[in-house]
């Protein structure tokens, strides 16, 4: 009956060693999976890093293609304007023109008669048309 009873502590140790050694292999398998999570972590952040890079700089360059089309939008219409004012101002110098020729005439006899002594009427001026006039 001892060698029974001795048999059955053997067995019941051998058991537990085994159930002992499974349980530490299942440990280091736990902490081997532990160590590849950490590192597909340290990957995912990377890589998330990594995207939120690329989508920063893609914002930045669609952010400066829309204020270069502002500004070449504003650029064109301050350039219309100034191209109105120009032909405003010409047609404006035109006319200056056109009223000095035509009152040179009389200026110069007014002149010649001033330097004669003789008495006339005042010189009348042609005015230029305002622009609310056209």
């Amino acid at each position: 009956m001892e060698h029974e009873k001795t048999a059955t502590v053997s067995a019941t140790h051998s058991g537990v060693e085994s159930i002992v050694s499974a349980l530490g292999e299942l440990e280091k398998e736990i902490d081997g999976m532990n160590a590849r999570v950490d590192e597909m972590k340290k990957r995912l952040m990377a890589h998330s890093n990594e995207q939120v890079e690329k989508l920063k700089q893609q914002l930045i360059s669609m952010a400066n293609e829309e204020a270069k089309r502002i500004v070449d939008g504003a650029r064109a219409e301050a350039e219309a304007e100034s191209a109105q004012i120009m032909k405003e101002a010409e047609k404006n110098l035109a006319n200056m023109k056109k009223n000095i020729d035509s009152s040179l005439g009389k200026a110069v006899e007014s002149i010649v008669q001033t330097v004669l002594g003789v008495e006339q009427e005042p010189l009348k001026v042609k005015k230029t048309k305002k622009k609310s006039e056209n």
